[in-house]
């Protein structure tokens, strides 16, 4: 039961009330096993893939400027245009679905 204090705590819902009438629930099972859930998820139409993650960026441009600007003692100014990020091709949805 401490978890349900803690997800109380976090985000201020007991997490063993019923949502629409206020009754206490109880725990009948918990499941582990990957290949379950996914059933589970894709039969009540939630989608049961993982949302996708963008690549990690490379460094700073201005990092590689600070570096020539040290050996040559000149200042450069960075490329902006390399810094622009191209559109992700997927849909980018930041909302957690519970």
């Amino acid at each position: 039961m401490m978890w349900a204090v803690l997800i109380a705590r976090i985000y201020e819902v007991f997490p063993l009330l019923c949502p629409m009438c206020g009754g206490q629930m109880r725990l009948i099972a918990f499941i582990t096993e990957g290949m379950q859930i996914r059933k589970i998820r894709d039969h009540i139409g939630v989608d049961s893939e993982p949302p996708h993650i963008s690549p990690a960026r490379g460094t700073p441009l201005w990092d590689d400027c600070s570096d020539a600007q040290a050996d040559e003692g000149e200042h450069i100014e960075p490329d902006w245009d390399l810094a622009e990020q191209p559109a992700p091709d997927f849909e980018v949805d930041q909302r957690v679905n519970w």
